[in-house]
């Protein structure tokens, strides 16, 4: 997460990342999750997924995102200490914005 000082104006408080996840819409998906410590649970609200990352697991998901934009998600675990403070950020863009963006 992005401490507040370093916000930027637009910016939304308590959910801006310094790691965002970028995928293509219109493209089946795949999602791996597991863990170190203790269960987490990847969770994205408006795509209707919730992943378990369990330690010593590996689950795996599909989905099909069909519409470009910024989407939030969060722990969904209570995971720990710092468990309010583990936003997700998945940006969807268009299959040639992702090829540039992983180059």
């Amino acid at each position: 997460m992005i401490p507040e000082e370093d916000l930027k104006i637009g910016d939304l408080r308590l959910l801006e990342v310094d790691e965002q996840i970028i995928v293509p819409n219109d493209t089946q998906i795949g999602f791996v999750a597991t863990a170190d410590d203790v269960i987490h649970s990847w969770a994205v609200p408006s795509f209707g997924i919730k992943l378990d990352a369990i330690p010593g697991r590996f689950n795996y998901m599909q989905t099909y995102i069909t519409r470009e934009g910024i989407y939030y998600g969060q722990c969904s675990e209570l995971c720990g200490l710092a468990h309010a403070y583990m936003p997700i950020c998945v940006v969807v863009c268009n299959l040639d914005e992702f090829l540039v963006s992983n180059v």
